[in-house]
């Protein structure tokens, strides 16, 4: 593919997995891909057997992986990726260079920029060619408030980095016969500066992964009463989340907040409890397809997103609600 109109999505390997913000990106790149008759590769950087990802990633219609393999990559530290990561970018020599916005994609992708010198836009969630043939991306800035449509350069390419969450995922067959194409990360005299003293986090299902989330905001009075709000989550078979103004206060943690500034969210079911509804907080979650809201304000506005909505005191609904699941899941 070097030479050619070529398409890069950096695709980290998470722990020997991709995670589904890695298929949303990859989906965006196809899509653009369509219009602009460009190619789709991939880069992987990581341990040594991150390659045995690439099928995945044919799987879904990328052509050639780029895959740097190096005892440095073993842990998400930005550095040593984003040098694999330019060492791949070189030797593909794309046209864009689409970073999947992981924990990780966020420090990397302005760190490969820089040694790129080229442009940079985080918090893409959309990619599309505008009339004149130029490639284009929406971003949601002030908040989420209002999305602005910026023009990318090609030569140098510009690096995107594309917000996790966003609904892009094409369902349908579209398994290529690719190639994995060793890229040498030039690490061998690398000196990491970085030393991890400390994991700290959750471990398990992540937030942007899961089918039902159930979050809380300020409505919820006191910081005791965010139990009520892990509890239903377990009972649905979910994850617990959090508006930022309770992060904020450290009634919830970092890792839990739902938001443009947070993790975005997809589930099959979103309940909003106590939460008024901020343009930040709704773009991070106005895709799920079933949002429910309880909320004393009639006039808030995440009722605009809620296919059902309850007017009621979060405290008085959360135990008679939570009540009502535990005898539907016992059959008395």
């Amino acid at each position: 593919m070097v030479g050619s109109k070529l398409i890069l999505v950096v695709a980290q390997n998470d722990n020997g997995r991709l995670a589904p913000v890695v298929f949303d990106t990859v989906a965006a790149a196809r899509k653009l891909a369509e219009g602009t008759g460009s190619a789709v590769a991939a880069v992987i950087t990581g341990p040594s057997g991150s390659q045995a990802l690439a099928q995945e990633l044919w799987a879904v219609g990328v052509g050639d992986v780029y895959v740097a393999e190096h005892a440095a990559l073993d842990e998400p530290k930005p550095e040593p990726h984003t040098l694999a990561t330019l060492a791949a970018v070189r030797q593909a020599n794309p046209s864009l260079v689409v970073v999947v916005q992981s924990l990780l994609g966020r420090d990397l992708a302005p760190y490969l920029a820089a040694k790129m010198d080229t442009g940079i836009l985080m918090n893409a969630t959309e990619l599309r060619q505008n009339s004149s043939g130029a490639i284009e991306a929406v971003c949601p800035i002030y908040g989420g408030g209002v999305l602005a449509v910026y023009e990318l350069s090609e030569s140098p390419p510009s690096v995107v980095g594309f917000q996790s969450g966003a609904r892009n995922t094409d369902e349908s067959s579209n398994s290529v016969d690719g190639r994995v194409i060793s890229v040498d990360p030039e690490l061998d005299d690398f000196r990491d500066r970085v030393k991890i003293v400390e994991r700290s986090g959750t471990t398990g299902p992540l937030l942007n992964e899961a089918k039902v989330v159930v979050s809380g905001g300020v409505g919820i009075g006191d910081p005791s009463n965010y139990r009520y709000i892990e509890e239903l989550a377990e009972l649905l078979g979910g994850l617990p989340g959090a508006s930022r103004a309770i992060v904020d206060l450290g009634w919830a943690t970092k890792a839990q907040q739902v938001g443009l500034t947070g993790t975005v969210v997809v589930p099959d079911l979103y309940m909003a409890i106590g939460i008024s509804g901020a343009s930040q907080h709704l773009f991070g979650m106005s895709s799920s397809k079933i949002i429910v809201a309880v909320n004393t304000d009639p006039a808030a506005p995440i009722f605009s997103y809620a296919r059902y909505g309850v007017t009621m005191n979060c405290l008085e609904f959360l135990p008679a609600f939570i009540e009502e699941c535990k005898k539907i899941q016992t059959g008395s």
